[in-house]
Parts: C-alpha cells; structure tokens; sequence
C-alpha cells in the first residue's frame, strides 16, 4: 500500500478531517485544532482509522499536529 499523504489546516471547530483515497493512496486533511482540542483529535484519529491508516501513523500524524 502507498505512504499515505497528510496534510494540516484550520478548518473550524466544526471539521475534525477529511480522507480520501485516489488511486488507492489514502489523502488526509487534519484541522489544526487538533494540536488543542481533545475532541477534534478524537475524532480526526478515527476518522484517518477508517480510511484505512494503520493506527501507529495515525497516532504519528496526530502527535505532528500537536507539535
């Protein structure tokens, strides 16, 4: 499977991430409240989880957010 490609930005209180897949390489978006918000990191994480990311990038991902 492809390195997934994973971008930040601020997108709101509203928007934890959003995930795709294009030719079958998992895109992720996580906002950037993430790095202060415990619920907007619970569900970002959750959502790269069902995209398919294995957990431990998940969890990299996100702890690169909170830095």
């Amino acid at each position: 499977m492809p390195e997934p490609l994973i971008t930040t930005v601020a997108m709101g209180p509203h928007v934890a991430a959003l995930t795709c897949r294009i030719n079958g390489r998992v895109h992720a978006v996580i906002n950037t409240r993430a790095r202060s918000d415990p619920r907007i990191r619970t569900e970002a994480a959750v959502a790269l989880i069902g995209a398919g990311m294995d957990a431990g990038r998940t969890l990299g991902a996100i702890d690169g957010v909170r830095r």
